[in-house]
């Protein structure tokens, strides 16, 4: 796309990304997809479904939910091996969000493998959007026009 992130992502600090993705045990992970996903569809024709957003973020909420509980409740651990296949849905829903998003922004800045703002898949699968937020920056940062 011919103006990369500009107009579509605001910069925003990735040091704040990472502290309340750590300190929300994740939850703000799920926050920043829908707000990246959100993005997307207002500005892009490259839409997620807002189907899919709904059931990732119910599934997520369930399964860290059900985890909270199987912790406050240990040594009984019933719960937790109660609840291991939301979790495994649960993540399989986050992953493809993740890479959804990832997709999307490699399109959107319209880099190709090695480029600058192309997202490296193994880095994304690790980081998150965390590793997102500092391309995006990168993104905006390297484009003059950026302020609107």
């Amino acid at each position: 796309m011919k103006d990369g992130f500009t107009g579509i992502f605001k910069e925003n600090s990735v040091l704040k990304t990472l502290v309340l993705c750590i300190l929300t045990i994740g939850s703000y992970l799920i926050y920043k997809l829908y707000c990246f996903s959100n993005q997307i569809n207002q500005h892009t024709p490259l839409k997620i479904s807002n189907v899919f957003m709904a059931i990732a973020t119910m599934l997520f909420t369930i399964s860290l939910g059900s985890l909270l509980y199987g912790f406050a409740n240990l040594p009984d651990t019933t719960i937790l091996t109660s609840s291991i296949g939301i979790h495994a849905i649960s993540s399989v829903f986050d992953i493809i969000w993740i890479i959804m998003v990832r997709n999307r922004l490699n399109l959107i800045s319209g880099s190709i493998k090695n480029d600058t703002l192309w997202l490296n898949p193994f880095i994304t699968s690790i980081f998150h959007v965390i590793y997102m937020q500092h391309i995006i920056n990168k993104g905006l940062s390297s484009n003059p026009t950026q302020n609107n």
